[in-house]
């Protein structure tokens, strides 16, 4: 939360604050700095790639197989353009008890990452399987960094976008980032 205070200390104000004449939302800016994340922290052998186009523009996305504006976000993903998503499937057991089950299916299958859109855009769960798997991993990590829903992307420069948008203007967010390899391997 971002408060406001006056210069006494006697007066606090929690919320939006609005530039009404440059018709801007000063509180975003900052709250988009406070919840940036250190993208070190990503281990990226807990997600599965894909790559549209030139890969050029890098999208970090933790999601649900069972969270229904997870499925609308992965018909924006589809559209993107010279993209790298990594995906780490964290289910949230406590509203979809089957989530969990479904993302180890998704992990072992041969081919993560049709096996994902298969699930999420075409209703098609792969065969049960089991492997090693880094799904509570996942959880666990996403509860260390404040992720308590999905789906929750970051960009490149570490800004955090929360919920589902169309291709466009997750396009658009995208390309406000910094241009920056992460440090992780790939």
């Amino acid at each position: 939360n971002i408060a406001y205070v006056d210069s006494t200390g006697r007066y606090f104000l929690f919320g939006k604050l609005y530039d009404m004449k440059a018709q801007q939302d000063l509180t975003a800016n900052r709250m988009e700095e406070i919840q940036k994340i250190d993208l070190s922290r990503l281990d990226l052998s807990l997600a599965f790639k894909r790559v549209q186009g030139t890969g050029s523009r890098v999208l970090y996305v933790f999601s649900d197989p069972d969270c229904p504006y997870c499925k609308q976000l992965e018909k924006s993903l589809a559209m993107l353009e010279n993209v790298t998503i990594h995906t780490f499937m964290m289910p949230l057991a406590s509203i979809h008890p089957d989530a969990h089950r479904k993302a180890v299916s998704v992990w072992c299958a041969k081919d993560r990452a049709a096996a994902w859109g298969d699930l999420l855009l075409r209703g098609k769960e792969p065969k049960g399987a089991a492997c090693d798997n880094p799904i509570d991993k996942v959880v666990a990590l996403a509860e260390s960094m404040g992720i308590n829903g999905t789906p929750t992307l970051f960009s490149a420069d570490g800004r955090k976008m929360a919920g589902t948008r169309d291709a466009d203007a997750i396009s658009k967010w995208l390309d406000g980032a910094v241009a920056t390899k992460t440090a992780n391997k790939e």
